[in-house]
Parts: C-alpha cells; structure tokens; sequence
C-alpha cells in the first residue's frame, strides 16, 4: 500500500485484549479512521470508551465483509477456532487493494487463499516474527557498522592528540635552528672579512649546513619516536 499512516482505514477484528493493544498502538500514528468488529457491541464500546479522545467505530460481525472490504489494513485478532476470512468470502467483499494481518491464535484468516484474492497481501504471525528478525539483523548490522566507525574515529583522535605533544619541542627546535644559522652568520662573517662576496658566502653556507645537522638529527629522532608511540597506541 502506497499511502501514509494518515490515510489508512483500519479494521480490527476483535475486542480483547490485542486489540486494545493495537489501538494503543495506532493511535499515536495518527491513522484515518479505525473501525473495531466484534460478536457484541458492549465488547466493542467498551473497547472504545478507553480512548475517549480517538474517533473510533464499532460495528458487529454481520457487518465483517463490509468493513474488511473498505479498509486498507485489517487485523484479525478474535477468539475463532477456524478461519473467517478466507479466499471464498473475501471474493466478493473487496473493494480495494488492502493488507490482512493475522495474529490470531489459532488463526483467522486462511492466508493461502486471501493471497488469491486480486490485490490482497495477507501476513500471518509467522510472517510478522520473521519481518522482525530480518529488521533486527539490519539493525545489529548498523550498530556494528557505527563501533566501527567510531574506533577509527577514536583512532584517529588518539593519533591527533598524541601529535600534539611533539609540537612545542618542534618550534623549539626551529627555533634553535634559526638562531644557530644567525650566530654562523656573524661568526663566518668576521672569519672570512678578507675573502671576496661569493667565496665567503660559499664557506658560511659550508658551515651552517654542517653546525645545523645536530638541529636536523634531533628533529627526526622526535618524528621518529612519535610515529612509534602512535603505533604502539
């Protein structure tokens, strides 16, 4: 049924204690209308006076067929021994494509014979448990598929966080580095006072790269040392 819950008319068969359940159930789904059908109209007023707010009607069994015919969704819910909804009677009652949902004990609706019925999909208790497993795994799927999710995300937040420690000694480091390049700076620049432009560049450049290597070292052993504790972790 292509419709929503707000343009259902729904048919309950039955006036105990499923069926007040039921109620209980639709009416926070704001369905169109429901119709209760029972052997007595004291059993169905008196299902219906526990909703006062709802606008619920009540019919009695020899109205079943029309009820059945003209809803979407019926559901059979009665204290019957056999079937009273089957392929024969339902023939000539349907008045549009519904669904007939059984979970009666023993059933009511001989759902092999409804499922002849042109536009008729009728649903057994067996039908309904295995609906609610099928909706169950999909739901553990999802609920793994997320803790997976989030460990990698944990992951990566542990991973970031821990980075975080190696970063003051980093701009230490840099700036160390700078320092020992403008202190070389100075001291090339007196050593080679007498040479021309290009050679005392050359030379201080030689002595820079060589006094910063201690900088470079100590650099990559902290990269080195985290990336191990974030394998570790």
């Amino acid at each position: 049924l292509d419709l929503d819950m707000d343009q259902l008319d729904i048919c309950i068969l039955g006036a105990g204690k499923m069926a007040r359940l039921l109620v209980q159930h639709l009416l926070p789904r704001n369905v169109k209308s429901i119709t209760i059908v029972n052997r007595s109209q004291q059993g169905a007023d008196n299902l219906a006076s526990m909703f006062p707010d709802a606008n619920i009607k009540t019919a009695l069994m020899d109205s079943m067929l029309e009820m059945v015919g003209t809803s979407h969704v019926t559901f059979a819910c009665t204290g019957a021994m056999e079937p009273i909804l089957y392929q024969e009677n339902l023939e000539g009652a349907m008045q549009r494509g519904a669904m007939l949902v059984d979970i009666s004990v023993p059933r009511n609706i001989d759902d092999v014979g409804a499922n002849k019925v042109e536009g008729v999909k009728a649903y057994n208790v067996d039908d309904l448990k295995a609906v609610v497993a099928a909706n169950q795994a999909r739901r553990q799927r999802l609920v793994l598929e997320a803790e997976e999710l989030l460990q990698d995300e944990m992951k990566s937040f542990k991973g970031w966080h821990q980075s975080l420690g190696t970063v003051p000694m980093i701009t230490k480091l840099q700036s160390r580095a700078n320092k020992i390049r403008r202190e070389e700076l100075l001291k090339y620049e007196r050593k080679l006072s007498g040479l021309t432009r290009r050679t005392k560049t050359w030379r201080a450049d030689k002595g820079i790269v060589a006094n910063c290597c201690t900088a470079h070292v100590a650099l990559r052993t902290v990269m080195t040392f985290d990336r191990h504790r974030l394998v570790k972790a």
